[in-house]
C-alpha cells in the first residue's frame, strides 16, 4: 500500500501543471472548403494543429444559425434549453416578432422618479451645511449677510436642479434582458481565471468571478440597431441596390459645391420624449479644386481623398442641456466629383463615456481599459457592415478594407491576452461569417448574381479569410507552453444561395395560411419599431404560419390567441400533413425538392418550452434558402432568383450540409462526427469539471 501511495505521489510530483485553454472561434467557417485548402497546403498552422491532435468537420445545431449555435457553444444546452433558437420569435398572446437574442426593457435611471428630489436635495443638504457652518461663526452683519445669502443661494439652485432633471432626465433608461438560459462554460470553478471576448449572445454581459468578458453579437450601435451606417449622396438619382430592408440611411445633399450642413443620426428620441433621431451637425466642404471634402463633426476636422478613410471621429449627441451622449464613427469618401458620396459608419458607444445604465463588459470598466491597451475598436456586435455592401453604398474593396482594419484590431487584443496567461481565453472573429455571406456569389458562376469581373478581383476572398485565420491560428500557437491546449472551431459552415422559398406564400397555396387582404412588404425597420404585421391575414381561418428562418408555427388553440387548431390528434395530424408537404415541394426552375429535412421540436430538442419552441423546424437543401420577407411577412412569388449581394447562406439550410469546423492540439474522437455540444463538455473536462447531467453533449476525451 506505501508502494502504491508512494508511486502515485512521484507520478503526481512529476506531471507538468495543469495547462490553459484557449479556444479560438471563427463565425461560418465551412468544413469542405477548409479541407480542400488543407489539402491543398494553404493552411499550414492548422494542418500542423490537426497533426498534433486532430481536425473534424463539426455538426451545428438545429437551426444552423449563429446565436443558436453559440448559445449551445456557451451552456452546453440544446436550443431548445436554452432558448435562443431563432433570430426571431414570437408571442403567442400577439403573434408581433421580436429577436429572440434579447428583449427590449425599461429600468429605472438613478433612483427613478426620485430624481429631481434627489438633486434638489443634495444641494439643499450641501448648502444646508455651510450656512450651518457660517452661522456658528458669529453674528456679525456681514457673516449674518453672507449666512443669508448662502442659504437663499442653495435654495435656489435646489429649486433649479429639481426643474432641470424633471424636466431634462427620464426616470427610465432603455435596458435589454439576455433570454439565453443556462450556466455559460467560463464561469465554472475551473476556468478562473477566465477572460471571453465578443462572444455571441452576451449581452448585457454578466459578471462572474475572476473573469472578464467582452461582449459580442446583441450589442447596438448608438441607434439601438444592430447596425444603422449612412450614406451621404448629392446624386438626386442615385438609389440603394437593395431597397429599403436593411437599416441603411440614405442622406440627400442640397449641392455638390460648397458649405453645407447636414446630421448624422444618432439615439431614438423615444427614451427622451422626442419624436425621430437625435441629430447632430456635420458640416462638408467641397474646395474650388473638387479633389477633396472636408468634413466638420463637432471640434474635429477632418480632410478626405476619395477612396481615403478616416481614423475613429468624435461624434457627441447633445439630447437636451443636461444630457450628452457619446461615440464615434469612421467615414469614407467614394467621390467628391461629379457628385459627393461619403459613407459614414454606425455610430459605436464610446466605452470611456457610456451612457449611465450601460455595460459592454464585466467589469464594467474593461471595455474602457482595453481601449488604452490596444485604441478604439468597434464595439457593436455585428461589427462588419454587411448592409451597405448589400445596398450599393460600400464597394466591395471598401468593405474589404474595413475588414483588414477590423481584424488587425481584434488580432491586437488577442495578443494582449495571450500573454496574461489566464486558465481559459475565449476569442471571437466574426469576419469569416461575413465574408461567406457576401462573396459567396464570386466562387458559384451559377449563382444569379455572379459577376465575372468582380470574381476576378475578389472569387477568392473566401479562401483568403481562412489564410488569415490560419496566420491568426500560428500566432496563438507560438505562445503556448505544450500543456496548454488549443482548440479552434466554427459554428456551422456555408452553402449557396440561389433561389429563395417563401414558406408563407405555401402556407397560403395550400390554404393553411389564409389572407384577408393583400400583404404589405416589411423590412427591419418595422421590426426594430414594433410595427404591424400580419395585418393581412385571416386568423379565423388560418392554421399554421411562418415566422423566421423556417419555423412552422400551428395557430393553435390555446396557445395562440387567434387559435383555431385542436390540440391531440388534430395538432399531430396537421403537422404530419405540412411536414409531408414541404419534402414534396419542387422548385419549377429546375425540378428539383428544395426541402432536405422537416423537424419536429421534440426530435431535436431535449425539453422546451411549447409556446415559445416552433412546432416545425424546415431545413433546406444547398441552394435554397428562406427568403428575406417570408421571414416577416408574406412575399407574393413561392420562389425568387436571389440576386442579392449576400448570397452564401446557412440559416434554414440542414446542418448536416453546413458544417463548421473543429481543431485540437489533444487528439480527440471523431466518429461519429461531433456536434458543437461537444465541444462544450470537452472543455468542461479539461477545466476538472464534472459533466453537466442536462447537457446536450459528450466529451470528446
Amino acid at each position: 500500500m506505501k508502494a502504491l501511495l508512494l508511486t502515485a505521489a512521484l507520478a503526481s510530483a512529476a506531471a507538468p501543471p495543469p495547462g490553459r485553454v484557449v479556444v479560438l472561434g471563427f463565425d461560418g467557417v465551412d468544413a469542405a472548403v477548409t479541407k480542400q485548402m488543407l489539402d491543398a497546403g494553404r493552411l499550414p498552422n492548422l494542418a500542423e494543429l490537426a497533426r498534433r491532435g486532430g481536425f473534424s468537420p463539426l455538426t451545428p445545431t438545429v437551426p444552423a444559425q449563429t446565436p443558436v449555435s453559440w448559445a449551445t457553444f456557451t451552456t452546453g444546452l440544446d436550443p431548445g434549453g436554452h432558448r435562443i433558437f431563432d433570430f426571431l420569435k414570437r408571442n403567442p398572446a400577439d403573434l408581433i416578432p421580436t429577436f429572440a437574442v434579447a428583449e427590449e426593457t425599461t429600468a429605472p435611471l438613478g433612483l427613478g422618479k426620485a430624481n429631481p428630489f434627489a438633486a434638489g436635495g443634495a444641494l439643499l443638504l450641501i448648502f444646508g451645511l455651510f450656512t450651518w457652518i457660517l452661522a456658528r461663526g458669529g453674528k456679525s452683519f456681514a457673516r449674518r449677510l453672507l449666512t443669508g445669502l448662502c442659504a437663499a443661494l442653495g435654495l435656489s439652485l435646489a429649486i433649479g436642479a429639481f426643474v432641470a432633471v424633471r424636466r431634462w432626465v427620464p426616470s427610465e433608461r432603455p435596458a435589454v434582458v439576455n433570454n439565453r438560459q443556462g450556466t455559460p462554460f467560463w464561469t465554472v470553478h475551473g476556468a478562473r481565471p477566465a477572460t471571453v471576448v465578443r462572444m455571441p449572445v452576451t449581452f448585457p454581459p454578466d459578471p462572474f468571478e475572476q473573469g472578464h468578458l467582452l461582449a459580442g453579437l446583441g450589442v447596438p450601435d448608438i441607434s439601438g440597431r444592430i447596425g444603422r451606417p449612412s450614406f451621404f449622396t448629392s446624386d438626386p438619382f442615385f438609389t440603394p441596390r437593395q431597397g429599403n430592408d436593411f437599416s441603411i440611411e440614405l442622406v440627400r445633399l442640397e449641392t455638390n459645391i460648397g458649405r453645407q450642413v447636414t446630421r448624422i443620426a444618432g439615439p431614438p428620441g423615444r427614451p427622451f420624449g422626442r419624436e425621430g433621431w437625435i441629430e447632430t451637425p456635420m458640416v462638408l466642404i467641397v474646395p474650388d479644386t473638387r479633389d477633396k471634402l472636408e468634413v466638420e463633426i463637432g471640434a474635429t476636422r477632418v480632410t478626405l481623398a476619395p477612396g481615403a478613410w478616416s481614423d475613429w471621429v468624435d461624434v457627441s449627441f447633445r439630447v437636451n442641456p443636461i444630457i450628452q451622449v457619446h461615440g464615434y464613427v469612421r467615414l469614407r469618401l467614394a467621390k467628391v466629383n461629379p457628385e459627393i458620396e461619403l459613407y459614414v459608419s454606425p455610430v459605436q458607444f464610446d466605452p470611456q463615456r457610456l451612457p449611465p445604465g450601460l455595460a459592454l463588459s464585466s467589469p464594467k470598466g474593461w471595455a474602457a481599459e482595453l481601449v488604452s491597451q490596444v485604441g478604439r475598436y468597434k464595439t457593436m456586435g455585428w461589427g462588419l457592415d454587411t448592409w451597405s455592401v448589400q445596398s450599393g453604398t460600400l464597394p466591395e474593396e471598401a468593405f474589404l478594407e474595413d475588414l483588414a482594419d477590423t481584424v488587425a484590431t481584434e488580432r491586437k487584443m488577442l495578443a494582449l491576452l495571450l500573454a496574461e496567461k489566464r486558465r481559459l481565453l475565449f476569442h471571437y472573429f466574426e469576419y469569416t461569417d461575413r465574408i461567406g455571406h457576401l462573396f459567396w456569389r464570386l466562387r458559384d458562376p451559377q449563382h444569379p448574381a455572379y459577376d465575372a469581373a468582380l470574381a476576378a478581383r475578389f472569387g477568392d476572398a473566401v479562401e483568403k479569410s481562412y489564410e488569415t485565420m490560419d496566420a491568426i491560428v500560428g500566432d496563438t500557437m507560438k505562445t503556448l507552453a505544450p500543456e496548454d491546449v488549443l482548440i479552434v472551431l466554427s459554428d456551422h459552415g456555408f452553402a449557396t444561395w440561389r433561389r429563395s422559398v417563401n414558406y408563407n406564400t405555401w402556407l397560403v397555396d395550400k390554404g393553411y395560411l389564409v389572407l384577408s387582404g393583400s400583404a404589405e412588404r416589411k423590412n427591419l425597420e418595422v421590426l426594430f419599431s414594433r410595427g404591424k404585421f400580419w395585418d393581412s391575414v385571416d386568423w379565423s381561418k388560418t392554421r399554421a404560419y411562418s415566422l423566421g428562418f423556417g419555423d412552422i408555427y400551428v395557430n393553435l388553440k390555446g396557445r395562440e390567441h387567434t387559435g383555431i387548431v385542436e390540440p391531440g390528434l388534430p395538432y399531430e395530424a396537421l403537422r404530419d400533413e405540412i411536414a409531408q408537404g414541404l419534402l414534396e415541394l419542387t422548385d419549377p426552375k429546375s425540378n428539383e425538392r428544395v426541402v432536405s429535412r422537416v423537424f419536429k421540436r421534440e426530435e431535436v430538442y431535449r425539453r422546451f418550452d411549447p409556446r415559445l419552441i416552433p412546432d416545425l423546424i424546415a431545413s433546406n437543401r444547398a441552394g435554397w434558402r428562406v427568403s428575406w420577407q417570408s421571414t416577416l411577412g408574406v412575399p407574393t412569388e413561392l420562389f425568387e432568383d436571389n440576386k442579392d449581394v449576400w448570397s452564401g447562406d446557412h440559416c434554414s439550410l440542414d446542418p448536416a450540409l453546413v458544417r463548421g469546423v473543429l481543431f485540437s492540439s489533444r487528439a480527440f474522437e471523431s466518429d461519429p462526427l461531433p456536434g458543437i455540444a461537444d465541444v462544450t463538455a470537452s472543455i468542461r473536462r479539461l477545466l476538472g469539471e464534472p459533466a453537466d447531467p442536462e447537457a446536450a453533449g459528450k466529451s470528446l476525451w
